[in-house]
């Protein structure tokens, strides 16, 4: 059976262009905040965003992902850096521009609000051992260089 995730992911693939994404890190008490598709608990960890698109700022589509996404808002928001991330998935070549802010949120208690989607706290200690994507962010998060690092490049394998 595919999962929803294998959809969008042809979705996006089957366009052949780049994809501009917003997403939000955010770190309280020496944990992280991830979602993963509901219908696929083996599938990676992803950092809570969307699609930008017409009509957008960054931060105003950002803010619209957490609230749809989420039942929690976004109470600051700082831009951090911009991901070029290339990937293959399927055989097929997914590229995305994706422009990480660093967020605060009005509570903790963050449940999903799509029940294709479930929201996670996971420890930043153990950060190194997950399928969390983009690994070149995991990585930034779990060095703490998140909040210095300027511009990332993730290429396929």
């Amino acid at each position: 059976m595919e999962s929803s995730q294998d959809r969008f992911f042809q979705a996006v693939a089957s366009r052949q262009i780049p994809r501009i994404r917003v997403a939000g890190i955010v770190v309280e008490d020496g944990k992280l905040l991830v979602q993963q598709p509901a219908d696929d608990p083996s599938s990676c960890y992803a950092f809570i965003g969307g699609e930008y698109e017409i009509g957008d700022t960054f931060e105003t589509r950002l803010r619209r992902e957490f609230e749809e996404e989420t039942n929690a808002r976004v109470t600051e928001a700082r831009y951090l850096f911009c991901v070029e991330n290339h990937f293959r998935y399927r055989g097929r070549i997914i590229q995305q521009a994706e422009h990480y802010f660093l967020v605060s949120l009005d509570r903790h208690d963050v449940v999903s609000r799509e029940t294709h989607l479930k929201q996670y706290w996971l420890p930043l200690s153990s950060l190194a051992g997950l399928d969390l994507r983009p690994f070149v962010v995991r990585d930034a998060v779990a060095r703490g260089s998140y909040r210095t690092d300027r511009h990332l490049i993730q290429m396929p394998d």
